[in-house]
């Protein structure tokens, strides 16, 4: 089934020498065009006109520009794999539209349908070997692994939290359900990672509304915390209420993931919001919830997290909540 990424971002058209020539612009042309930065040469006889250096594209943060000039690589690499290969691990993840936290882009990534298991790297391409019969798609023309495949494989060959970033993100864009995950992860029994694989599917959930806060709840599960609830809307004084990212409903405790984007981008609209977050975040506290807050800095110390909730966890146990009260 043939579908679309779903980004705003309208890909540049990839340019062949032909195409230049059909411009009037030779090969000498081409090569003054490509020192000036006005055509990237993105792999052997392909290329695409651009203005700005990859990582710096006005009013882009970084870590997009990034996927978008993987988006671009992985473009120009299916236009060159032979047949009987398809785009997949963190290419498809791109054509997907998926997040790739964690995800390697030094290069594309293929899958040759091939029996046993390896790959091999150029400098252009990790080609994987391996069966995907029935775990295709097609995204904006480009054959890739479907989206349950390509998350599993993530999730195999780069990290369970990657693929369970992209996961989350899946489901709630109904590009897969917990079902498909499972099939995926039951398919790939054998290869290296699977562990990792069974894991995901009971770790990934359609509420999860960003990385930060995926990464933040595998943490606190694999921790051995008590899985919260996720976007639970909290009822507080004069009749206002407020959704929170994490909840553990019985010690009245508030988790929340405060990614950069929740804020805005203008200096005056992250002022406003931030201000607009202290004032939420007094009223649920005057309410009788405990918050706990976490920025993509406390993700270098994880098992600070898990103590951290913990601490608060017997803190409210000893003011009679929690299961047993």
């Amino acid at each position: 089934m043939a579908h679309s990424s779903g980004n705003d971002h309208i890909p540049p058209a990839l340019l062949s020498p032909a195409d230049l020539a059909a411009r009037g612009i030779d090969q000498r042309e081409t090569a003054k065009l490509v020192e000036r930065g006005r055509l990237r040469r993105l792999r052997s006889g392909l290329y695409i006109e651009r203005d700005d250096e990859p990582g710096s594209v006005a009013g882009v943060p970084s870590y997009e520009a990034a996927r978008r000039d993987f988006l671009d690589r992985t473009r120009a690499a299916a236009r060159a794999i032979e047949p009987g290969t398809v785009i997949s691990h963190g290419s498809a993840l791109a054509l997907h539209g998926l997040p790739l936290h964690g995800v390697p882009l030094d290069r594309p990534s293929a899958t040759r349908h091939r029996p046993g298991g390896g790959s091999r790297r150029s400098s252009a391409l990790t080609c994987w070997n391996l069966p995907v019969v029935g775990s295709t798609t097609v995204v904006d023309g480009i054959e890739v692994t479907s989206p349950a495949r390509t998350i599993i494989d993530v999730a195999r060959t780069v990290s369970l939290e990657s693929g369970v970033c992209a996961g989350d993100a899946a489901i709630r864009r109904s590009l897969v359900t917990r079902s498909d995950l499972q099939a995926e992860a039951d398919a790939a029994r054998g290869r290296s990672g699977a562990a990792r694989a069974r894991a995901l599917p009971a770790l990934t959930s359609g509420l999860a509304e960003s990385v930060l806060e995926s990464l933040i709840r595998v943490i606190l599960v694999l921790g051995g915390v008590p899985e919260p609830e996720l976007q639970v809307w909290l009822g507080v004084r004069g009749g206002e209420r407020f959704r929170v990212d994490l909840y553990w409903r019985e010690w009245r405790l508030v988790g929340e993931a405060d990614g950069f984007a929740k804020y805005g981008t203008g200096q005056e609209q992250i002022r406003g919001s931030w201000n607009a977050e202290r004032r939420r975040q007094s009223q649920i506290e005057d309410a009788g919830f405990v918050v706990l807050r976490w920025t993509w800095e406390d993700l270098r110390h994880p098992r600070r997290i898990v103590d951290q909730v913990e601490r608060a966890m017997r803190r409210q146990e000893r003011l009679g909540l929690g299961p047993g009260a």
